[in-house]
Formats: C-alpha cells, sequence, structure tokens
C-alpha cells in the first residue's frame, strides 16, 4: 500500500511540475535589415569605406597598368614570332620581352601588398567602429525582448517559418537609433 501511495504522489508531483512550466515566447530578427536601418552602423560602414577607398583607387590604377604590361608583351611577343624581322629585330624583341615580364612581376607584388594594405584596413575598421555597433545591436535586441517577456530570440534567416507578428526588428531599430 505504501509504495502505491507513494508511486501516486510522485505522479502526481511530476504531473504538477510539467503543467507548472512557462511555455517559452520566442521571437525572431532579421539581423540585416536592423544593421541596414542603424543609422550609427551605417554611417561607420561608410566611414570604413572611406578609409579603404584610397588603396583601392590605388589597386585600380595598378591593375590597368599590369593591364598595359601585359598588352605591350603580347605585341613584343608577336614580333619575336614575325618571320619578317631580321634576327637583331628578333633579338631586340626578345630583350623588351624579357624587361616586360620582370615589370609585371613587380607589378603584380605590389599589387599583392596593396591587397593585403587594404584587407588589413578593412579588418582595423571592423574592429574599431563596427564591432562595437554590432554588440549595440545585441544590447537593444536583448533589451527589447526583456521589455516584451521573450525568452528567445532567433534571426529569421536561420528559421524555416515563423508568423510576423513575432519578428521585432522595428523594435529593435526604433531602441538603436533613438540613441543617438
Amino acid at each position: 500500500m505504501k509504495k502505491i501511495t507513494t508511486l501516486f504522489l510522485a505522479s502526481i508531483f511530476c504531473a504538477v511540475g510539467l503543467f507548472a512550466q512557462k511555455t517559452p515566447v520566442v521571437a525572431t530578427v532579421n539581423v540585416q535589415r536592423i544593421l541596414n536601418d542603424y543609422s550609427a552602423f551605417q554611417a561607420a560602414v561608410e566611414k570604413v569605406k572611406g578609409s579603404v577607398a584610397p588603396v583601392e583607387e590605388e589597386m585600380k590604377k595598378m591593375q590597368e597598368n599590369i593591364q598595359a604590361i601585359v598588352t605591350t608583351g603580347r605585341e613584343a611577343e608577336a614580333k619575336v614570332k614575325n618571320p619578317a624581322l631580321g634576327d637583331e629585330a628578333k633579338a631586340e624583341a626578345q630583350a623588351e620581352v624579357a624587361k616586360l615580364q620582370g615589370q609585371l612581376q613587380a607589378a603584380q607584388v605590389e599589387l599583392n601588398q596593396f591587397r593585403q594594405q587594404a584587407q588589413q584596413l578593412a579588418q582595423q575598421g571592423q574592429k574599431a567602429e563596427l564591432a562595437p555597433l554590432q554588440a549595440k545591436a545585441v544590447e537593444a535586441v536583448k533589451q527589447v525582448a526583456q521589455d516584451k517577456g521573450i525568452d528567445l530570440v532567433v534571426p529569421i534567416n536561420a528559421v524555416v517559418f515563423a508568423a510576423d507578428d513575432l519578428e521585432i526588428s522595428d523594435a529593435v531599430i526604433a531602441v538603436l537609433n533613438a540613441g543617438e
């Protein structure tokens, strides 16, 4: 009899425990839209782009120079292969091809150095300018979730389906832009 009573009481406690649990409240956010509509973040993106722009402009000039070297090199190679030219002209063209190959290699090395510099500038800008604002956006999501009694917030792009009324992106954007 004691076993039955104990079993009965244990099952009642389990049942009460199951019913007493709160159903979690879930919401979604569109992270990309939040960052696109967060004016301070967009200003920081423009600042980072501005710091990288001169290097990218220089890289563009370098690429044009490389293309000019390649074009000139092809013309010189065509001279070398021209059977109508004399040996002296062919030798001059061959020397020009060798000189252009050296210029091409040097220009490519310089271009790669500039690419690395542009990547470093972009990464520094990401750390200095964008990362703090991304952290602020996460805090805004937490604040909105706490204000609305939300237990779980997931990015909309990680969800197969969610009802539109679960999205809190507009509220998060309002909190972020109000703080400016």
